[in-house]
């Protein structure tokens, strides 16, 4: 297949390319800081997938940026790439669990089929509503597919969710066994490729919610660093109790906070896209 990522040299859009690239299929990266993919001509590719957008910024709060961005472009660059010729076309977009609008908790947090879509920020809302308008376009000659990931991780990946835990870990010999009910949904950059990849092949169209094999604890994840790492790692139920009386405390509820997709979502018949376990996907990103 002839495929146009939008956006180009992003972390995502880099692994897509690499791994479309070696499996067979031709892969072009279109540039997206300049204004033209309003003129480009996507007629001669089978598949278009749109990583490029704004994420959660703190530093940001311009509604207008966040519409223009992760709304109206993708749904400009979706009809414009549809064509009235009968050729099979497919087009993928990258949204976002945020679509929810369910923050992280200090408890059991699951998202099922019946949690209702309510984004809460500019980031969310904006994706949501490039969503709508895309999943309209569909029809027996053009696929849309959304894609809503959890955290994305990997080696290299921008973040100090991951970093954060091996720095704790790589500092004490000790950490707190808390919260370990609380879980929270990850897709290694890998699976995430391979997930895309298979969507394509299939021709797959509509909302998907991929994850990881499993959702993890804080516990799970600093486990797998020190299994990764070759570290000793203790754990202690007597530090979990200082956890929980600072409970409150930013810090804490991003560590040890969570939400997680319900595995019916994430378990599709037929595309069995998780080619890296978690421990296994754990050691690449820290090694």
């Amino acid at each position: 297949m002839n495929i146009c990522i939008i956006g180009k040299n992003s972390y995502i859009g880099n692994h897509i390319d690499e791994w479309l690239s070696t499996r067979g299929h031709e892969v072009f990266q279109l540039d997206v800081l300049t204004e033209d993919w309003c003129s480009f001509d996507y007629s001669e590719y089978d598949v278009v997938i749109q990583v490029a957008g704004i994420v959660h910024r703190l530093d940001c709060r311009d509604a207008a940026l966040y519409k223009r961005v992760n709304t109206d472009m993708p749904i400009a660059i979706a009809k414009r790439f549809k064509r009235n010729d009968f050729k099979h076309r497919t087009f993928v977009f990258l949204s976002t669990m945020a679509v929810f609008g369910t923050s992280k908790r200090l408890s059991k947090n699951v998202i099922t089929a019946d949690t209702p879509v309510n984004p809460i920020g500019l980031y969310g809302e904006s994706k949501q509503a490039a969503e709508v308008s895309l999943l309209k376009l569909q029809d027996d000659y053009f696929d849309v597919i959304v894609v809503r990931p959890p955290n994305v991780y990997g080696k290299g990946c921008k973040g100090e969710y991951i970093p954060g835990f091996v720095n704790v870990v790589k500092k004490l010999p000790v950490i707190p066994a808390a919260y370990t009910q609380v879980k929270q949904s990850m897709f290694y950059i890998d699976n995430l490729c391979e997930f895309i990849r298979l969507a394509i092949e299939q021709k797959r169209h509509g909302l998907f919610m991929p994850q990881d094999e499993k959702a993890v604890s804080a516990l799970d994840i600093t486990t797998a660093i020190a299994k990764g790492l070759g570290k000793k790692l203790w754990t202690s139920r007597l530090l979990a109790l200082a956890v929980y009386l600072g409970r409150f405390l930013p810090l804490i509820q991003k560590a040890y906070g969570g939400v997680e997709y319900d595995t019916m979502l994430s378990n599709i018949e037929g595309m069995n896209y998780v080619v890296v376990p978690f421990e296994e996907a754990m050691k690449r990103t820290i090694n």
